[in-house]
């Protein structure tokens, strides 16, 4: 069959027979497939406001609602969430074979998987863990002559036994940190390091060769190259690789301000900026390389690639790689079921599926370099002293008056075509159901919610413009946090 429109793909999905069912911490972040497969299923972990609205798109099955408690440990995964009795239980009921579609795969959960007789929509654990690693990108970056940022990978306990004025000989008086055992993504177990007393307080944070839970053995010190945080994301199939655009990334934002680690991913901004051609040109030719590199690999479907683009010197650097779905999804494909374009999840679910299908490359890939305007903000625990205090803030589609500086609620909304105008705004993907109990695990970067905007939210100098940073004191105010980074 032959994929032109939203529509093909509905067709085709409606002959596919069995249950297909996203998991994901929250259920917004797996509503996607709903745009496309009828009767789609979502199991979730946390309970959200919003989702009494999401129902009305997908039958969603949250195991804090069934529960009736708050699931507040750190460390719990798709994988966890598929082994409780209740899930499995639910999943048993449902008809036909069971499409699976997880954020990302663990080798337990393949191995429940097997013993289930479900069908995995990812890539096998050990070939996600292989190219996700700091070490395999940086081998892979030196195979394809690919411009490297400064610095390596060395035993942890270079820490200890050198002192700033060394690294900042080899690398500069700024240099980044990484933790490459801590495998969660958004900044975890990054920290920027600009004097001796921020190098100290590193070197007593990481004292008992611990960070977030993970034993350390390396740690990776590379300089710090001032630049644009940029993102690609692709999607790998029988065809050839389909590309999105370049997106901005919003990192460090001032109400993050004031947490232990640094670069924190806050959020997109999707806009029709002009890029130079030296960053059109690199970004995308580095782009195909890895792609290419991880398509004989035996990699499938979506994954995302960070960039850091260098304007000083015109250079664009790849920093990591994301073998998953990325921050982009869901409010990405959003955007591009709006503009008419066929959403990537589309393809990746396909590929796993083994379903025919054709499709015209070419045309996807036009469709998905066309600019669209739209951005998201996520909004954090920030503080442990925050866990209780959460309270009323709703779920839905808001509007500023300027008139007067205040925030009303419209009516319930999730999607982007819901905003009509720039004072409005939505917020969804949480807030939590408190429920009287802590709202999560101890986390200054538990995510709260996310704020959804219909246009870019920065301006050519990466500055959060003045009513999103109002929408977002507003939403921390709201949830009784006062406290944030200004």
């Amino acid at each position: 069959m032959f994929l032109r429109n939203l529509d093909d793909a509905k067709g085709l999905f409606d002959s596919i027979k069995g249950t297909f069912a996203g998991v994901g911490m929250t259920a917004f972040s797996r509503i996607t497939p709903s745009y496309f497969i009828n009767q789609y299923n979502i199991v979730s972990l946390r309970a959200t406001r919003d989702l009494s609205l999401l129902r009305e798109k997908a039958n969603i099955f949250c195991l804090e609602n069934e529960e009736e408690k708050i699931a507040g440990e750190n460390g719990f995964n798709s994988s966890r969430l598929l082994h409780h009795p209740k899930v499995r239980e639910l999943l048993k009921g449902f008809p036909g074979s069971k499409y699976i579609l997880p954020y990302q795969n663990y080798p337990e959960l393949e191995a429940l998987a097997e013993q289930e007789g479900w069908t995995l929509l990812s890539n096998p654990s050990s070939l996600r863990l292989r190219v996700g690693s700091r070490a395999f990108f940086k081998l892979m970056v030196q195979e394809l002559k690919l411009p490297l940022i400064p610095g390596d990978i060395y035993p942890l306990e270079v820490i200890p036994a050198r002192d700033y004025g060394y690294w900042a000989g080899a690398l500069g008086s700024s240099f980044v940190v990484q933790l490459p055992e801590v495998v969660q993504g958004g900044g975890k177990g990054t920290f920027f390091i600009h004097s001796p007393s921020e190098y100290r307080a590193l070197k007593e944070g990481l004292k008992e060769n611990r960070w977030r839970g993970a034993l350390l053995k390396s740690v990776s010190i590379r300089k710090f190259v001032e630049g644009l945080p940029v993102s690609i994301a692709l999607c790998l199939t029988k065809y050839g690789i389909l590309f999105t655009g370049i997106q901005k990334q919003l990192i460090d934002l001032p109400h993050c301000r004031d947490l232990a680690e640094d670069g924190v991913f806050c959020g997109h901004v999707w806009d029709e900026t002009r890029w130079p051609p030296y960053v059109t040109q690199k970004a995308q030719k580095q782009a195909r390389a890895i792609g290419e590199h991880l398509n004989a690999l035996g990699y499938k479907g979506i994954f995302g690639i960070d960039f850091l683009i260098d304007s000083r010197h015109e250079q664009v650097y790849p920093v990591e790689i994301n073998p998953r779905f990325t921050g982009a999804f869901p409010m990405l494909s959003m955007l591009h079921i709006k503009r008419m374009v066929i959403p990537m999840e589309v393809f990746h679910i396909l590929e796993f599926l083994g379903v025919q299908y054709r499709i015209d490359l070419e045309e996807l890939n036009w469709g998905y370099a066309t600019p669209i305007n739209g951005s998201h903000v996520l909004l954090f625990l920030l503080s442990e002293k925050n866990r209780k205090s959460i309270s009323g803030l709703d779920a839905g589609l808001y509007e500023y008056n300027p008139d007067n500086g205040s925030f009303f609620f419209v009516k319930e909304a999730f999607d982007y075509r819901e905003i009509k105008n720039k004072r409005q705004f939505i917020i969804t993907d949480g807030p939590p159901v408190r429920g009287g109990e802590a709202v999560g695990p101890c986390d200054a970067l538990y995510r709260l919610c996310r704020l959804l905007f219909s246009h870019p939210v920065t301006g050519d100098d990466g500055v959060l413009e003045t009513l999103a940073r109002r929408a977002v004191d507003w939403a921390y105010k709201k949830m009784g946090i006062s406290e944030i980074g200004q």
